[in-house]
């Protein structure tokens, strides 16, 4: 749905989703309860002078079908844009980790993720390259949430970040301050405390893509070198890091990603230690299966989706989490514990 007069616009889009599911995720108990959960998308854009754009955007939600008990906004943002240059301030990333891209999984790049708090960046383009610079302000974060330190006491969440390409090379170069950051339990660890600096560099070569990355933080640093070539319908991916931080190990991962027709295929393995498998077949009229296996096997997962068209779509599944990590998002698609019957539209 589109409102607007002139050059000035108002966009309004959401989901809503319904269903039934059979398990408490928490407990693995057998307890069957209906589930709801709504989105509201809004935002509004207007054409100014000289090729700026001001915007604004933010989500309402509501779950749990508590007639707005649980009615809550978020991913507030409000910007000023002129080409590839602006001003961003709310619901947005840090400059360090919107410029990065790890090589391989490096235990050594733990930007900060923004997650709950308010951050103010500024994009700049010069020369090919893009300049950012940002600022994180935990005021506005929810206080029920682990605090170090006290909410509002610390607002110097400075991150750098540089991106662009040369010739037949892409580069990135991000670093971030050392601070007390909340540890929020989601995103955000102790590592990501700390002042960190990764630098990368990427090419082809003979239809591969090469990647080479450095990260440093005060606990050592990871070197990573990551491959990815595509044949045919199939893509492989492998990596390597050597890890510099006292007893830590090196790391190494393998994707083969196949899609063909109506068969798709993704296979990993993460250090030799867990591995994943998610396989889908399309079975023509809007019916699909799927079935796979992640977390190294603890969690394995069935199901057949329909297409309905519109945007709607119906969803059958049935997910077992063994590994008990309180998680009720399982497998490739976040399908939830137990035997699950959904409803959802798209609008």
């Amino acid at each position: 749905m589109t409102a607007g007069v002139a050059a000035a616009e108002v966009t309004f889009s959401g989901t809503a989703k319904f269903g039934y599911n059979d398990t408490d995720h928490a407990t693995g108990a057998s307890v069957g309860a209906a589930f709801s959960d709504i989105e509201l998308n809004i935002a509004f854009s207007q054409e100014l002078n000289n090729g700026f754009t001001a915007g604004a955007s933010f989500e309402f939600d509501v779950s749990d079908a508590d007639q707005g008990a649980s009615f809550s906004a978020s991913d507030a943002l409000i910007s000023l844009t002129n080409g590839e240059s602006g001003i961003y301030y709310g619901d947005t990333d840090h400059a360090a980790e919107n410029a990065w891209t790890a090589v391989g999984s490096m235990e050594a790049d733990a930007f900060r993720d923004a997650d709950d708090e308010m951050v103010t960046r500024a994009d700049m383009t010069f020369r090919g390259a893009k300049l950012s610079v940002s600022l994180g302000d935990d005021t506005h974060i929810n206080p029920t949430k682990a605090a170090i330190p006290a909410p509002g006491n610390e607002k110097d969440y400075i991150s750098l970040g540089i991106s662009g390409s040369a010739g037949a090379f892409s580069y990135a170069l991000a670093h971030q301050n050392a601070n007390t950051l909340w540890l929020d339990g989601d995103n955000n660890t102790a590592p990501s405390q700390l002042a960190t600096t990764g630098v990368r560099v990427s090419t082809t070569l003979g239809g591969a893509t090469v990647a080479l990355g450095y990260a440093k933080n005060d606990n050592g640093g990871s070197t990573g070198i990551e491959v990815s070539y595509p044949m045919g319908a199939l893509t492989t991916t492998a990596s390597y890091v050597q890890e510099g931080a006292t007893g830590a190990e090196n790391n190494w991962d393998v994707k083969f990603v196949y899609a063909a027709d109506a068969v798709g295929l993704t296979v990993a393995t993460d250090e030799s230690q867990d591995w994943n498998v998610d396989v889908s077949y399309e079975m023509g009229n809007g019916l699909s299966l799927f079935v796979g296996a992640d977390d190294g096997g603890e969690d394995t997962y069935a199901g057949v989706s329909y297409d309905l068209g519109g945007g709607a779509s119906m969803l059958a599944s049935y997910a077992n989490d063994n590994d008990n990590d309180d998680d009720d998002e399982v497998g490739a698609k976040d399908y939830k514990e137990g035997m699950t019957f959904q409803l959802s539209f798209a609008f």
